[in-house]
């Protein structure tokens, strides 16, 4: 299993707690998770974990977050990584997935007794892909991606597409 954390963000949002709700994460108004339950959870799981941007910031900051995360999970091989280069040998065909292990963790647990609910619906994760002819217009895409959500016109796939789709 393996996790991508970012090395910009993931302190930021694991200190601040923010309630998913006040992010528009949320799954309902009965919903009081926070981000870090979601990070956490996440961490605690992963075999191999990638911190990503390592080269934005300081060596101080990126071993501050090492530490928080070797605290969170001391079995896993923790990687700095630049640029989205992962050697391939460290996340394919690793053997360090164990089932024994897995079988003890909290969330395997309540999948056991029946009380595990998916991340697709406990934390509102879902993916889709998508297939065009043409890209998406690049301007179009760039201002979807830089406005924060709860200024956007749409929170949709639908609209997503609609927004960044070519004329």
């Amino acid at each position: 299993m393996v996790t991508l954390v970012d090395a910009v963000n993931f302190i930021k949002d694991y200190d601040t707690a923010y309630s998913l709700q006040d992010t528009d994460e949320h799954l309902g108004e009965e919903d009081h998770r926070s981000v870090t339950d979601l990070l956490v959870e996440q961490v605690e799981f992963s075999d191999v974990i990638l911190i990503s941007k390592t080269d934005l910031v300081s060596e101080e900051d990126l071993n501050h977050l090492t530490g928080v995360l070797r605290s969170l999970n001391a079995d896993a091989d923790i990687i700095p990584i630049q640029k989205g280069a992962v050697p391939l040998n460290k996340v394919i065909n690793t053997g360090r997935f164990s089932f024994e292990r897995a079988q003890q963790s909290p969330g395997w647990l309540k999948e056991l007794r029946g009380e595990h609910i998916p991340e697709t619906e406990e934390y509102g994760i879902s993916s889709f892909v998508y297939r065009a002819r043409r890209p998406f217009h690049p301007a179009k895409f760039y201002q979807f991606l830089n406005t924060p959500v709860k200024n956007r016109q749409t929170d949709s796939i639908q609209g997503f597409l609609l927004a960044c789709k070519s004329s």
